[in-house]
């Protein structure tokens, strides 16, 4: 990594310079000064914060995600317990996020936590510190990937089940790797449409949203179906897992809403292909997570007030067909209409599309900037960007590896598959992690000190409570994700 060592000596404080009113030229000034030369061209960055801040939305899918985990954390800890859990984890997850925007402002580069980690650990320290983040961040989000097409099918799969009783148990592998072309298809050779489509993603993105309140709300109110009690969403609790103490079940359902806060650096990753990043990052970062996090908890009310009896919602055969399988069953019971539950349920899993095509983006981006500071094999010709169409060809080539042979395992073995997929949370945590530590014992050493004219600067006493704080949580949030959700779980169940 001797480009990273470089960088490190190239004069962290020269990004202390006061910014020109130019956006394209702080972009430019600020990635000489860090020692990386931008390989993509100003003219094909992307311009508009709202494409920025769609790629944010759709990759994460935060409420989305809730939906579709919504049956491990019933089963764990209950109405209560997933509500409460929630509201926990976001505020906390905005801690953790408001620690990383500063550094994304400090330096905006597609390398991310492991260029931070490098800029602010010990010296001696340094090099191996942000070649373990790297390799972190790098199996990350390769996996992050193969999660998201995996979904795609498996929820296709479950619409199939719906419809027809069963399903092939190959469907999903085969939908997943046909994703996962399409989706490379359109980062190789579209990336200028891809940037365009950003902010109309988003719009069905929220769009879709829209209805799934209104199905679940309006529909069950209009068909007369019950409703949970308040007294049972906000204090009654379950212990599903057999646990010792219903503190210890709802805290295990805190993995919920974890899995589902988790990737917001995605937005990092594209720092050197957004204009005016410096500025432009830090501020969709905030945004994106106020308003996406606000979306989840949205989605729990109207779960938690919608499943009446936790028990008949679990217990049924498409429940337990996979993680989408709940979310249609709750259609199904409030439209009644078996066509239109199955076009409502299609339209959810098309909103995964954006999300895999961003994921994708985001994955080859960090790849790259990996391969760029040589810590791979055969760096070079990984860091090779097609000049036409200024994407990394190369990087995004290798991505399909992850998606495809994940996939193919799930034929072989979904319990392998979703124990490797487990592993993103906890690698992604890591890379926050570290980031938090260095930051702290910069902070405490004064080894470097924050630029003063950062917009999202958090000063000496606030940054240091802030990344006590981010270590504290992720540091129990990381053991915390490692347990299964009962007591004595099957090998399927350890995942």
């Amino acid at each position: 990594m001797k480009l990273l060592s470089q960088r490190r000596q190239a004069g962290v404080e020269a990004i202390e310079l006061s910014e020109p009113e130019n956006g394209d030229a702080v972009d430019t000034k600020r990635m000489e000064e860090m020692g990386r030369k931008p390989k993509i061209p100003l003219t094909r960055r992307l311009v508009h914060r709202q494409a920025v801040w769609g790629l944010a939305s759709t990759v994460v899918i935060t409420w989305q995600n809730m939906l579709f985990l919504s049956a491990i954390a019933l089963s764990s800890g209950g109405l209560a317990g997933f509500l409460w859990s929630s509201v926990i984890v976001f505020v906390a997850m905005f801690v953790v996020y408001i620690g990383l925007r500063e550094k994304a402002e400090r330096w905006p580069v597609a390398a991310g936590q492991y260029y931070w980690v490098a800029q602010l650990a010990p010296c001696r320290y340094a090099k191996p510190l942000s070649f373990l983040s790297g390799w972190k961040l790098m199996s990350s989000w390769q996996v992050f990937l193969a999660a998201g097409v995996m979904i795609v099918g498996n929820g296709v799969a479950a619409v199939v089940v719906f419809l027809h009783g069963s399903s092939p148990f190959w469907l999903p592998t085969v939908l997943g790797i046909i994703t996962t072309i399409l989706i490379f298809v359109v980062n190789r050779w579209c990336p200028h449409t891809l940037a365009k489509a950003e902010f109309p993603m988003l719009i069905f993105h929220l769009l879709v949203f829209a209805l799934f309140m209104a199905i679940l709300l309006g529909l069950r109110k209009f068909s007369g179906l019950p409703y949970a009690t308040p007294g049972d969403v906000f204090f009654t609790f379950r212990n599903g897992g057999g646990w010792a103490s219903i503190g210890a079940a709802v805290s295990l359902t805190a993995t919920v809403p974890l899995s589902s806060a988790i990737g917001y650096d995605c937005i990092f990753h594209l720092g050197e292909e957004i204009r005016g990043a410096a500025t432009i990052m830090p501020t969709v970062l905030t945004w994106a997570c106020a308003v996406n996090f606000t979306l989840g908890l949205a989605t729990v009310l109207v779960i938690v007030f919608s499943v009446d009896d936790v028990d008949a919602l679990l217990s049924t055969p498409l429940s337990q067909s996979g993680p989408v399988g709940p979310v249609i069953q709750m259609f199904a019971t409030a439209i009644v209409s078996r066509p239109w539950t199955a076009a409502v349920s299609i339209m959810l899993i098309a909103t995964l599309i954006p999300c895999c095509i961003n994921s994708d983006t985001a994955a080859s981006r960090q790849l790259w900037a990996f391969a760029e500071d040589g810590a791979l094999p055969n760096s070079a010709w990984i860091q090779k960007v097609d000049e036409k169409n200024a994407v990394p060809s190369n990087a995004l080539m290798l991505t399909l590896i992850a998606p495809i042979g994940l996939s193919l395992l799930n034929l072989g073995s979904p319990t392998a598959l979703n124990a490797i997929i487990s592993l993103v949370i906890v690698n992604l945590m890591a890379s926050y992690l570290l980031v938090a530590s260095t930051s702290l014992y910069s902070r405490c050493t004064g080894a470097r000190k924050s630029p003063q004219e950062l917009i999202y600067g958090l000063g000496h006493r606030t940054g240091i409570a802030v990344d006590s704080f981010t270590i504290a949580f992720l540091t129990a949030s990381s053991v915390i994700v490692l347990f299964p959700s009962v007591t004595h779980p099957t090998a399927a169940e350890m995942n």
